[in-house]
This record gives structure tokens, sequence and C-alpha cells, in this order.
């Protein structure tokens, strides 16, 4: 027998070398799940899976403000760029409000001006289609502006209703 069959041999080594063993295999899984990218998929709005947002999906382009499109796995939602562009549809219609709004190329969009300026992310929802959407923007960023014009063709897979956004000279 060699010096290393008599040193596997001895029940001692074998219950090392079968933990060494073991200990190998579970440093490796945590290796690939640590360098595995992570879901960037946010998270499905109530009416996500309706038909209209499967439009509203299947219209996105594959580029945004220069950012390309990422996989995602819940319905009605798409990512750009290492997550800071994101879009759900299905998020419930916006009621009227103080909000700014404003119309991109025929498209209403209002900002969540609460949540921009808690240092969150700048969120836009289009006003006036049912479902609506919402577009999520972290910063650093493209300006929404170009983000929107890139996002439109999208939302009008929704049509408008009857809610648009005014200005003070639409109020009598």
């Amino acid at each position: 027998m060699t010096e290393l069959g008599r040193m596997l041999s001895s029940p001692g080594r074998r219950i090392r070398v079968a933990g060494g063993l073991a200990l190998v295999v579970l440093l490796t899984a945590l290796l690939r799940l640590a360098l595995a990218p992570a879901d960037q998929s946010p998270e499905a709005a109530p009416e996500g899976g309706s038909r209209a947002c499967a439009s509203v999906v299947s219209a996105v382009p594959e580029s945004v403000a220069g950012n390309e499109r990422r996989e995602t796995t819940a319905p009605g939602t798409a990512v750009w760029g290492d997550g800071r562009i994101t879009l759900r549809c299905g998020v419930p219609p916006l009621s009227p409000t103080l909000d700014l709004c404003m119309s991109v190329n025929g498209v209403d969009w209002v900002l969540d001006e609460a949540r921009a300026q808690d240092g969150g992310p700048r969120v836009l929802t289009t006003y006036g289609r049912d479902p609506a959407i919402e577009v999520a923007i972290e910063d650093p960023s493209p300006p929404p502006g170009d983000i929107l014009v890139d996002l439109n063709s999208a939302a009008e897979a929704i049509p408008q209703g009857d809610h648009t956004c005014v200005s003070l000279t639409d109020v009598p």
C-alpha cells in the first residue's frame, strides 16, 4: 500500500478528507451565489399581468437613454442599465393631484414630488391612462425627459382617458 493509501485508509483521516471536500463544495456554492447577477425585477403592480401591460412591456425599447434593457421576471415590468431605470405597468391610476404634471409628446406624466424631495427615486406615473405606468429613476441617471421620450411609444399602448394635465391657463 502506498503512503497516500495508508494515510487515507485511517478512520480519522477519512473524516478530515470528507469534511474538507464538503467545505470546498459549500464554499464553491456560496461563491457562485455571491457572483450571480441579482434578480433586478421590481415588484409587480396589481394589474401587471393584464393584457394592456403585456402590450406595454412588449413595446418598450431595448435601450433607454443609452441604458440596455435587463431581464425581469415580474409581469408588467422592465429594467434598464444597472436597475436605475425601472418601469412597472399596472399601478392604480392617479387621482387629480397638485403634483407637477407634464405632457411629453402627448403622454401625460405626474412627478411624485414627495418621494423626490425625500431623496428617493424620481417616480413618474402616467396620468389619465388605466392601468397606469410608473417609471422610477434613481440618481445619477439621464434627465427624466430623455427617458420618458424613449418610453412614450410603449405608454401609448394604453389609450389616454378623460383626465389630462392642465396648466394655470386652462383653469377659468
